[in-house]
């Protein structure tokens, strides 16, 4: 049978090989031009209702995975899966023990994922493993139903390895599902299976990649290999010489032939995996790193891994080392470039990372074990930020939802520390060998809580004069005494000092407007005029001396609010970021089919912007992280005014006009909100909050403001002494808050879903309630008097949707206007009050890039003199 020419939007390019499932094609996606992989089910799959409803039903479950090690899958196009197109061969041994024992973590990693959210594969195979030309497994056919195809079947008797699955039933008890040779034996019997036959699975493929057998496929046909997998058992003799001890260990645990005295738990393997011998100091590399010559540094990086505790620290070997940590493809480095992205655990061994995945998913913790090619997600971390490690490096401590909480190295469930005061911002944390915490905010002194729990902040600093916060605290190796940032008024003043937890007195060690870290032998580490920097600093009495020395350039760091983009274990292992967020962009004005019109004045470092109700004016951030303000573009002669002049606006703040384009309210970095007339350039504070102004009302009256973490709607009625009044709170992330031209209709975007789709409510009431149903939506806006709502989709399509409210809130069809690759997440569009015109920011020039990858060092201070 001739291969379609197209499926949907899907050119078909050639054939990839045929199954039970069908037929696999390769296929050129025209719409994102990417190449893909699409399965065309058999005919008598997709026509059968249930089947594919079922089917469906599973594909939406898998495609929530998001993991770098699973083939994603983007959707179902008339009855055919479309999927990741993953390049390179099958999974395949023998392999070196290194190689393999590589392998085998990130098959854990994507099956710790998936068993997290109750997904077993049931056909693990090295047929459905690839290995990338990056040295990256990716798994395939996770998780969904095979069908019955006895053709297939019986061309498969003679390779036992390669049989299709027996079954469509899901797993219940009388069904065989699964390929014969990697079958559990409750498999092999038909029995009901949960993820410890993943388990098993796992370790015949394990076995396989070191041997270059197969364990149980040595028979001629299907039923020889299930007699084996139920009678049969390994011959560990066959496992090559060198083997570590752990591997055997874990291969015993997993091909135990009674489930319930196997392996419970795959994340357990990974542990056992990531373990060192103890005649081995550096763990396995995998092939392929970028940073594989720092072997031999690594082994003096793991020998020296209890070196935050309070005793004299064994210098690591003195060869530097430099490695980058991309990123895996769909996710990136939340918030700002100044907050700190990796933080290497004391050991040196883990970085754990805050980390955005695709379609704007809430920021969470990812893990990446230094000798491991890949990161992965800790589940549960939702709203994560300014993650810090135990003093033993086997739990992480991050905010959350106004709440401080910890969670294991290994995962599951996070515990609740203490609860944070919603007027507060967190600004890091340090954990002490004595299980003390002790965490800053951004206008409290130091606060102090045990690490168990059930116990509120009390205060360990005193707020000196014109002393804003005490922020970023770190213990230092003697467990007593605290390193920390006096943020004060005049920022230039603000000065790091070190305290003994449980006194008054402190040493003022130097003044600097950002954070600092100390990292033996005897360094102060800081950031100045985006310079990362080292100078000497005595253990005795806390002086620095000599010159700084410069280590890095560009290094993201915030004056404003004193945070900057690193961070240092006591053992050597540095972490940064580069790049301070500036990025020079060009607007340009589009019609409603992506035609681009023209440009609209020079091109600029522009932040958040804004569209006058009446059209004319443009409200616009100009700067830096470390500097920006506001300023309002007349549109018909392109001239700019500045309003603003201190350099401490919100870069990411779109300034919120006034129904009258008369006004704008204008959020701080550090903090509080400003009203700006704009003819004059008269200004108010209206409030000293952590707030985020949204929308006014349309008489001009009151605004809306969210907190930090978008979890709060507060209602800011304008005059003297006013406070914002909380008007709905939910445990989710809800931003981009737009009121109906006549106030009684509210957009905002909410990632309730686990992804950001809008919705449109009553206001104030939020009674009446509908959801645009697509998987993504952001940067939404009415358009046509309150008619029309316009909207990016997750495929990255300007879109707009009709909408009533008469007699209810109805949704008319929609419609995709024009494809708009954003040039990042600080920018927003603007579109003309009549929906006829598009205002988009345009990539002119990178004058500072904004990586979204971590830059690691080993042994930093090596080439120090």
């Amino acid at each position: 049978m001739a291969p379609p020419s197209s499926i949907a939007h899907y050119r078909i390019v050639s054939s990839l090989g045929e199954g039970g499932m069908g037929t696999v094609y390769r296929a050129t996606d025209t719409r994102l031009n990417r190449d893909v992989a699409i399965k065309v089910l058999p005919e008598a799959f997709a026509q059968d209702a249930g089947r594919m409803a079922r089917f469906e039903r599973e594909a939406q479950v898998l495609a929530s995975l998001n993991h770098p090690n699973i083939a994603a899958i983007y959707g179902i196009e008339n009855g055919a899966l479309v999927m990741e197109l993953v390049d390179g061969p099958d999974l395949k041994g023998p392999v070196p023990i290194d190689t393999a024992i590589g392998y085998a973590r990130q098959i854990a990693f994507a099956l710790e994922a998936a068993h997290e959210k109750g997904i077993v594969h049931r056909d693990l195979k090295p047929a459905n493993i690839k290995i990338t030309p990056d040295g990256v497994v990716k798994l395939l056919d996770f998780g969904l139903a095979k069908t019955e195809n006895q053709a297939v079947a019986a061309a498969a008797s003679t390779n036992p390895t390669m049989s299709s699955t027996l079954s469509l039933t899901m797993t219940q008890a009388g069904m065989i599902l699964g390929t014969a040779a990697y079958m559990s034996p409750e498999q092999a019997r038909g029995q009901t299976v949960d993820k410890r036959a993943d388990i098993w699975a796992f370790g015949v493929v394990l076995f396989e990649l070191l041997t270059g057998s197969a364990l149980f496929g040595g028979g001629e046909t299907i039923s020889d290999s299930l007699a084996a997998v139920i009678m049969k058992e390994p011959d560990w003799n066959a496992l090559p010489a060198g083997t570590p001890p752990r591997v055997r260990r874990l291969l015993e645990h997993c091909l135990r032939k009674d489930p319930k005295q196997r392996l419970r738990d795959i994340g357990d393997a990974r542990l056992l995996l990531e373990e060192s011998e103890p005649a081995m100091a550096a763990a396995a590399v995998a092939p392929r790193l970028k940073w594989a010559p720092w072997g031999l540094a690594g082994v003096a990086l793991l020998a020296g891994g209890a070196a935050w505790l309070p005793t004299k620290i064994s210098a690591p070997a003195p060869a530097l080392a430099r490695f980058v940590v991309a990123l895996p493809e769909g996710v990136s480095l939340t918030a700002g470039p100044a907050y700190t992205a990796a933080v290497p655990s004391p050991d040196g061994r883990h970085l754990a990372l805050i980390v955005r995945g695709g379609h704007g998913e809430r920021p969470t913790i990812w893990l990446r074990t230094l000798n491991s090619p890949t990161i992965h997600r800790l589940e549960n971390t939702e709203n994560a930020s300014l993650p810090f490690w135990s003093t033993t490096g086997q739990e992480i401590a991050f905010f959350a939802n106004e709440k401080l909480m910890a969670i294991a190295l290994s995962g599951g469930s996070p515990r609740r520390i203490c609860d944070i005061p919603a007027s507060l911002d967190p600004q890091g944390g340090s954990w002490n060998a004595d299980n003390t915490i002790v965490f800053g905010s951004d206008q409290s002194p130091l606060l102090r809580v045990p690490a168990a729990g059930g116990s509120k902040p009390t205060p360990v600093t005193v707020l000196g004069k014109d002393e804003v916060a005490h922020i970023s605290p770190q213990f230092l190796p003697d467990g007593r005494r605290l390193l920390y940032l006096a943020r004060k008024t005049d920022r230039e003043k603000s000065t790091i000092y070190v305290q003994e937890l449980g006194s008054t007195k402190r040493v003022a060690v130097k003044q600097n407007p950002t954070r600092a870290m100390f990292s033996p032998p005897g360094y102060l580490l800081f950031v100045r005029d985006g310079t990362l920097l080292a100078q000497h600093m005595s253990e005795a009495n806390f002086q620095v001396s000599g010159e700084p020395m410069a280590l890095q350039q560009e290094v993201a760091a915030n004056e404003i609010n004193g945070r900057s983009n690193f961070s240092v274990s006591q053992n050597g292992v540095l972490a940064y970021r580069a790049g301070t967020g500036a990025r020079t962009l060009q607007l340009a004005w589009h019609d409603r089919q992506g035609t681009r019109l023209g440009p609209v004045g020079n091109a600029r470092e522009f932040g958040g912007l804004s569209l006058s109700p009446d059209g004319k004016s443009l409200a616009v951030v100009i700067g830096s992280l470390t500097s920006a303000n506001t300023w309002v573009m007349d549109l018909a002669s392109g001239v700019l005014t500045q309003l603003t002049h201190d350099g401490g606006d919100l870069v990411r703040g779109a300034p919120a006009w006034s129904a009258d384009s008369q006004r704008l309210a204008i959020a701080g970095q550090a903090g509080g909100i400003r009203e700006i007339e704009v003819a004059s350039g008269k200004a108010a504070t209206l409030t000293n909050e952590k707030l985020t102004p949204e929308a006014w009302t349309p008489d001009g009256r009151t605004l809306l403001c969210i907190n930090t973490n978008g979890t709060r709607l507060s209602r800011l009625t304008l005059g003297e002494g006013a406070k914002a009044q909380v008007i709905l709170a939910t445990q989710h992330q809800q931003v981009g808050y737009r009121l109906s031209p006549d106030g009684r209709y509210v957009l905002y975007q909410s990632d309730e879903g686990g992804h950001f789709t809008v919705y449109v409510a009553s206001f104030p009431s939020f009674a009446e309630k509908i959801r645009i149903p697509v998987q993504s939506g952001k940067d939404a806006s009415w358009t046509r008097a309150g008619r029309e709502i316009t909207y990016r989709n997750d495929e990255g399509y300007l879109t707009s949707v009709e909408i009533s409210t008469s007699p209810a809130l109805a949704l008319g069809p929609r419609k995709s206007l024009f494809l708009w690759t954003r040039t990042g997440d600080r920018v927003y569009y603007a579109v003309s009050p009549d929906g006829e015109r598009f205002l988009i920011p345009e990539s002119a020039q990178d004058k500072v890039r904004e990586r979204q990858e971590v830059t690691v060092v080993v042994n930093w201070f090596a080439d120090m003199k």
